[in-house]
């Protein structure tokens, strides 16, 4: 069953000023301008951009402040404005938050959405100006959300996430898994849940793109970056053994690495495709028989919707409540994340089986990851905050 959007208050709410200026009131049919806030917007966070462009039909104007390398994710660049940022750092940061002042004063927005954990930033920043305007905040996946040992510096990290997301109203989780993690650390503020979702796939996505030499020949897909949190090095060593047993198997590899990392030694079998333009990530997604999804950790990766949206069903680790996105046997399937694990089901795959879990997947994506249901979940969110809060400071 999908998950619904829901109310979950955590910690107590943090009241950072106590003299600001009230908000704008929205007279009837006025727009309301929604300023998104990205530190980075590569990956999910950008996609997340037009996702909320959607938010149009609800009488919502969205601009979007990101980096100036990560414009061309973008499908609308034109709502966009950028801040110069080579790498992450103290240099970057200090870029964003002048770039973020200039254009509150610009825009004068009635609403802010800041995106993953370094907008935490200018979110203070807000606040310290003793400004009350609505404030909502997204994790995509709290940072508390990665494996390894509980580290001092994780749970620094914990502590800090965990007390500036209630500077905001209203803090967006885009999965059940991550709203768990907000309740297990007692993070502050009130939390809401509304499941990621896609727009509907290119009308005309080509579903031959990979060779298919055999009848038999199963092509999979892996789309992401190639990092440790993304899970590759364990579906490299587990396909390198499954295709030594079963040549049949292709792996296809969509994304690079991140932060100047190298491309790993590839198995046999494998096509290396770099970064795909998201208008033509379609093609790939609909020319697979099945997405791979390793990651050790995740929000709700837009991967699986994506490849949904295109009838391709879904191989997910089961971390991070991935597992709960899949109908195990009819849109794909879970498994532990382990290379063994993985290898037996690589090797138990039939492509009758996969084409039929295929169809499901699509009808899965109707019920569950339109953008109508997310536009809609989102857009009554948002306007039961910025008229509770225009009602608070009458």
């Amino acid at each position: 069953m999908a998950d619904s959007a829901s109310d979950l208050t955590f910690g107590s709410q943090q009241d950072a000023t106590q003299e600001d200026p009230a908000p704008h009131v929205v007279k009837s049919g006025e727009r309301l301008v929604v300023l998104n806030v990205c530190e980075t917007a590569q990956g999910g966070v950008g996609r997340y951009q037009d996702a909320l462009a959607a938010l149009a039909d609800h009488g919502f104007q969205s601009h979007v402040l990101l980096p100036d390398s990560d414009i061309g994710i973008l499908t609308d660049p034109s709502r966009a404005t950028t801040f110069s940022r080579l790498k992450r750092g103290p240099r970057a940061t200090i870029q964003m938050l002048r770039v973020f002042l200039s254009e509150r004063k610009r825009l004068k927005p009635d609403l802010y959405f800041f995106h993953s954990t370094f907008a935490l930033l200018p979110l203070l920043a807000l606040r310290l100006r003793r400004d009350k305007t609505p404030a909502v905040y997204c994790a995509h996946s709290w940072a508390a959300n990665s494996d390894g040992p509980d580290t001092f510096k994780k749970r620094v990290i914990r502590s800090i996430e965990g007390r500036l997301c209630g500077l905001a109203d209203m803090i967006v989780n885009v999965s059940r898994s991550d709203a768990g993690i907000a309740r297990q650390f007692e993070y502050r503020g009130r939390h809401v849940v509304v499941e990621n979702a896609v727009t509907e796939p290119l009308v005309n996505a080509k579903d031959d793109l990979f060779p298919r030499p055999a009848r038999d020949t199963i092509n999979l897909l892996f789309v992401g970056r190639f990092d440790h949190q993304k899970g590759l090095d364990i579906l490299l060593d587990a396909f390198r053994q499954a295709q030594g047993q079963n040549p049949a198997l292709h792996l296809h590899l969509v994304g690079e690495p991140v932060r100047g990392g190298a491309v790993p030694p590839l198995p046999p079998g494998t096509t290396h495709h770099g970064w795909v333009a998201p208008d033509q990530i379609d093609h790939y997604f609909r020319s697979a028989d099945c997405l791979v999804v390793p990651s050790r950790w995740e929000g709700l990766p837009l991967v699986i919707p994506e490849a949904y949206r295109n009838g391709t069903p879904v191989l997910a680790a089961r971390t991070s409540g991935m597992e709960h996105l899949i109908e195990d046997g009819q849109t794909g399937h879970s498994f532990p994340l382990d290379r063994a694990a993985l290898v037996a089901l690589l090797l138990s795959l039939e492509r009758p089986a996969l084409t039929k879990m295929g169809q499901n997947a699509r009808l899965l994506y109707e019920r569950r990851f339109t953008i109508d249901r997310f536009s809609r979940e989102m857009a009554a969110h948002l306007h039961d905050l910025v008229s509770s809060k225009a009602e608070a400071d009458k």
